[in-house]
């Protein structure tokens, strides 16, 4: 009896843990329906650290971290290097835009839109905020992607900037 209802109890909090799980990656995942691209997560923290090498001097790091930087269009708005800070404007560039849905009626012939979408370049923009750590042993990297929902920029992160520039970044200077 006692074996029964822990084997039950297991169960249903399977169920709720992965009922919650599903829930979670539906509601809080990619493209929320407001022409989010793909690679653009809502509201969490795309933060990536890199190790840098031992000895590498800090000046060449930022230098280096600023020419990978405009290499993909990032360019810098705000630097301080004395506090090793960096922080770029918006490039509206750095999404290519997905192919438009076609619409269909129930008869499955194409419906024409009533007002035409803004261009995904005016409604998707991606930042980056670069950061050395006190010890100048490691960069804090976090790409700050917005896109525009109903006239509110809605924040989140752009998994594709993360990537890319944590690669280019981890071969110039990293460990």
């Amino acid at each position: 009896m006692k074996n029964k209802l822990f084997s039950l109890v297991g169960i249903l909090t399977f169920m709720l843990v992965f009922g919650m799980m599903v829930n979670g990656c539906v509601t809080g995942g990619v493209n929320t329906g407001g022409g989010a691209p793909a690679t653009c997560v809502r509201g969490a923290c795309g933060e990536t650290t890199i190790l840098l090498r031992t000895g590498l001097d800090i000046d060449q790091a930022f230098r280096e971290v600023i020419f990978v930087l405009n290499r993909h269009g990032f360019n810098p708005e705000m630097m301080q290097q004395e506090a090793g800070f960096i922080r770029t404007g918006w490039n509206h560039q750095w999404v290519t835009a997905p192919a438009p849905a076609i619409q269909t009626n129930m008869f499955g012939r194409p419906v024409q839109q009533q007002q035409p979408q803004q261009p995904i370049t005016e409604r998707y923009r991606v930042r980056v905020i670069a950061q050395f750590n006190p010890a100048r042993t490691q960069l804090i990297l976090n790409p700050e992607g917005e896109w525009l929902e109903n006239g509110v920029w809605i924040r989140g992160f752009d998994t594709r900037a993360v990537e890319t520039l944590r690669n280019d970044i981890t071969m110039v200077i990293g460990n």
